[in-house]
């Protein structure tokens, strides 16, 4: 049993580096169409971002499942999660919280990163709403010419 939680738990805690490591890339990428005023840019970046978070979401599932199965009401962040996790791994339990305190620090460096681009998005509304305005007026005109039997 010890070996296949030590398993699950460093998949676990490896799949949310690199979705936090991915992340960060979006946001720099969602940076960089916000500055460019590139509306379809940073729809499709925040489409990604999504996908990303839903696969974050399942990673924190996975992360209470364990908590249940070791009889446990609360998550990874609270106390009796670690101390029940060092009974069962020993040191493996100090391995696994720093490797969680480097993707906090990750986490963070997203965080703020995410603000900055929120307050860039901020000045840059105007020319993203009426680049969304050209979008709409768009496909409204494909909706209406295919309803005329043009398509």
């Amino acid at each position: 049993m010890q070996a296949d939680l030590e398993k699950t738990l460093s998949s676990l805690v490896s799949s949310e580096l690199a979705l936090f490591n991915e992340l960060a890339l979006l946001v720099e990428k969602e940076e960089e169409c916000v500055l460019q005023e590139d509306m379809e840019c940073l729809l499709d970046v925040l489409q990604e971002k999504q996908d990303v978070i839903s696969r974050q979401e399942k990673i924190h599932e996975g992360w209470s499942s364990i908590s249940s199965s070791l009889g446990l009401s609360e998550g990874r962040d609270g106390p009796s999660f670690w101390s029940r996790l060092g009974e069962l791994l020993g040191e493996g339990a100090g391995d696994l919280k720093a490797s969680l305190s480097v993707i906090r620090d990750v986490a963070g460096k997203v965080l703020e990163q995410e603000i900055r681009v929120q307050g860039l998005l901020e000045k840059h509304v105007d020319s993203l709403r009426s680049q969304m305005a050209q979008v709409s007026r768009g496909k409204k005109a494909l909706q209406g010419y295919s309803k005329a039997g043009g398509v």
